[in-house]
């Protein structure tokens, strides 16, 4: 079945997001434009859809100032006597009741429902679509687990074709210290038989969350912690907003801030995360949680009862904020100074600069996203709009944003010096960097903190 699917979303990045994902999901063929006017244009030329899918926002043109992308689509499918099935994004109201709704906070599981509702399909239609013989998964999706849930492959490169070799047998146990090998190897990824997939992933979410969730020294949880940071985000990037990737980042995160929560000693609790050899991403989202934990009450937000509230807050911005960022470079760069400095290629520096704007609207699809959480995201650089850095730091950010670009600074600066004996030059830096009071304050309470760590 060939799908062919007429999609209008005026922000590139969410464009993007929703045409990936009805690629992935039904195979469709996607003709995306972010202007409506385009859109209505296509349609009176007489090309075919099965199906429109469009956001409800202002489309402010010379001829339509303030002209609704959904009406138009609306009246055009209305003047043209089509019965093409319409989605529409957000709040609309039109006469022509026509159409499925789906709200603004977009959720990539409610969307793919209503698509096959729209098309009176059935899901399994689409389970093994395009799939390859054998799919590829990362080897270090397999890190939580001890037991195969499937046969597992790797793939031998020949002449005469790719071959498969059993690795794994169903059932069979297996170390991380194991995987690691296979790693030295040079593999980084093991093969799964496409009727396989869905035990593959069920033995992820399962063992993964069981193994999590055991008793662990804090050392070995720390580390298994990490492992379902990276996991969780790269499953989201690769899947979406889905049923398994939230369960995978719920967890993740509450681990994080439980882990903190009960450390002794927090100094201790850094030092160990310093030491091993865990992502720079992870390693610094752990720390902002964890200078959080210490900072956060003593920015007079509320009293006690607001503080698991907040702290939730800044650990779901702390992992989304630089989901978009793989490479530890452009996780260095905080400023257009930096950027300036850096050595980047086009894909790079755009990425850069627009990676704040594409996390915020991620986080926005995740479900029960604690309120403002998008807001931070897109501003925790320093700007309104999530779109690059700003030449000199504002007051014109939320004061939950000021508080994160601080500690967000503060603790690349733990992880570029990996020093703790002293923090002297830390402060003089952050002193000089922030001068402005509503930044200058959590200057002034983090060195209070170093003193008496």
């Amino acid at each position: 079945m060939d799908l062919k699917i007429l999609l209008v979303e005026p922000n590139e990045s969410v464009g993007d997001l929703i045409a990936k994902n009805l690629e992935r999901e039904f195979g469709a063929k996607i003709v995306y434009y972010k202007s409506g006017a385009d859109a209505v244009e296509l349609i009176e030329k007489g090309e075919y859809f099965d199906l429109f899918v469009c956001r409800n926002s202002s489309l402010e043109t010379v001829e339509n100032p303030i002209e609704q992308i959904a009406a138009l689509v609306l009246n055009a499918l209305y003047d043209n006597s089509l019965k093409t099935p319409l989605i529409v994004i957000g709040d609309f109201e039109h006469t022509f009741k026509k159409y499925a709704l789906i709200s603004d906070r977009l959720r990539i599981e409610e969307l793919n429902r209503l698509v096959l509702k729209a098309l009176n399909l059935k899901k399994e239609e689409f389970d093994h679509l395009k799939l390859p013989d054998y799919i590829p998964f990362p080897i270090k999706y397999f890190y939580l687990m001890t037991l195969s849930p499937c046969d597992v492959f790797i793939k031998l490169t020949k002449k005469n074709g790719d071959e498969y070799v059993k690795r794994l047998h169903f059932g069979e146990s297996f170390t991380k210290d194991d995987l690691k090998k296979y790693e030295d190897l040079g593999l980084s990824e093991f093969y799964i038989l496409k009727d396989e997939r869905e035990l593959f992933m069920n033995g992820l979410l399962t063992q993964s969350l069981r193994n999590l969730r055991a008793p662990h020294s804090i050392d070995e949880a720390v580390v298994m912690t990490g492992d379902s940071f990276v996991i969780s985000s790269d499953l989201i990037k690769s899947l979406g907003i889905n049923s398994t990737c939230v369960v995978m980042v719920d967890q993740t995160i509450h681990q994080m801030r439980t882990q903190i929560a009960k450390a002794d000693k927090l100094g201790l609790l850094l030092k160990k995360l310093l030491d091993n050899q865990l992502s720079y991403s992870y390693k610094r989202s752990y720390l902002i949680c964890l200078m959080s934990y210490i900072l956060l009450p003593k920015m007079e937000w509320g009293g006690s009862e607001q503080m698991p509230a907040l702290l939730e807050k800044i650990s779901m911005v702390a992992f989304f904020h630089d989901i978009y960022l793989d490479d530890e470079k452009l996780l260095k760069i905080m400023d257009m100074e930096s950027l300036k400095k850096a050595k980047l290629n086009p894909r790079e520096r755009d990425l850069v600069l627009s990676h704040a704007n594409k996390a915020a609207l991620l986080a926005l699809t995740y479900p029960r996203l604690p309120q403002g959480v998008d807001i931070i995201i897109k501003q925790h650089h320093g700007v309104s709009n999530g779109v690059g850095f700003p030449e000199a730091l504002t007051a014109a950010v939320s004061p939950m944003a000021v508080f994160f670009i601080v500690v967000e600074d503060f603790v690349t600066c733990i992880l570029d010096q990996e020093d703790l004996t002293t923090f002297t030059t830390i402060l003089k830096y952050l002193k000089q960097r922030y001068t402005l009071p509503t930044y200058r304050k959590i200057v002034t309470e983090i060195e209070a903190m170093v003193s008496k760590k």
